[in-house]
């Protein structure tokens, strides 16, 4: 039985993929933060082949249990899918620091984290590693700018392990998802936007709900997250996978027309679309 590791699969595209896995056959390691999001998970699986851990991949100790309740079942890893993400919006000029360090630790440094603690079994395998980015990892829009950050940077890290574990056999495989109606983005705007002390915004007042709006309904009209996990599918599956998949299709287009578009093309454009 082949063996894949998915984190985040709380919610969204972590739990699809970790369903759709687990049916095919898979044994399936599925990370989630909280035990009612454990039980829910096991629940809609009903199948003895996933196994669900609660663990904060922020904490060494909890990946450290992670990699052990994964050797205790198996000397082999064929797949890590590194999905576990938040954002944390507001601008730049007022972005808290302490915010800013949470969102690299989560989403970029603690992903390294989990791949170090992995990577032996993933070598034993020959494996795929399979990194979650965004179109925020190509593209930026303001508001965003603390994740665009951690995405730009996890792209950066992949092209790094890809060169580096190519000669022991792993793919690197990243994947770069537009809007989808998971819980990312609820989760992030609650949490800026309705937190106990509402932030005063100030002169970005407007363009904050004018990016919730584009955020809220982008999401709402986005592709299921059953897509991401049927190509995820593909992936693992695949004996050479392409380096970048984009979902969906239009995703490409957007970042071919940012890298080549001039600067102040692209400016307007945001500007014009948020009428900012």
């Amino acid at each position: 039985m082949k063996t894949i590791v998915i984190t985040g699969c709380s919610t969204g595209f972590g739990r699809a993929t970790a369903l759709l896995l687990a049916r095919r056959g898979w044994r399936v390691f599925a990370t989630v933060r909280k035990d009612a999001d454990a039980v829910s998970l096991a629940r809609a699986a009903a199948a003895p082949n996933l196994h669900t851990c609660v663990c904060d991949i922020t904490r060494p100790a909890d990946v450290t249990g992670l990699r052990g309740a994964v050797e205790a079942s198996t000397d082999r890893l064929e797949a890590l899918v590194n999905n576990a993400g938040t954002g944390y919006p507001g601008p730049l000029e007022l972005q808290p620091l302490d915010e800013l360090r949470a969102q690299l630790e989560l989403n970029t440094v603690a992903q390294l984290g989990v791949t170090q603690a992995l990577l032996p079994l993933l070598k034993a395998a020959r494996g795929t590693l399979v990194n979650v980015s965004s179109i925020g990892g190509r593209v930026v829009f303001p508001i965003n700018g603390a994740y665009h950050m951690s995405k730009w940077a996890l792209e950066a890290m992949s092209d790094g392990l890809r060169l580096e574990l190519a000669p022991f056999g792993v793919k690197v495989v990243v994947i770069q998802p537009g809007s989808s109606p998971t819980a990312i983005w609820d989760t992030s705007l609650q949490r800026a936007l309705n937190s106990a002390e509402p932030r005063d915004w100030g002169a970005y007042t407007p363009l904050v709900a004018a990016v919730e709006r584009y955020a809220r309904r982008g999401a709402a009209q986005g592709f299921a997250p059953e897509r991401f996990a049927e190509l995820v599918l593909k992936i693992v599956q695949a004996r050479r996978p392409r380096t970048r998949y984009t979902l969906p299709a239009a995703v490409a287009w957007t970042i071919l027309l940012r890298k080549w578009l001039p600067d102040t093309w692209w400016d307007w454009g945001i500007r014009r679309t948020l009428r900012w």
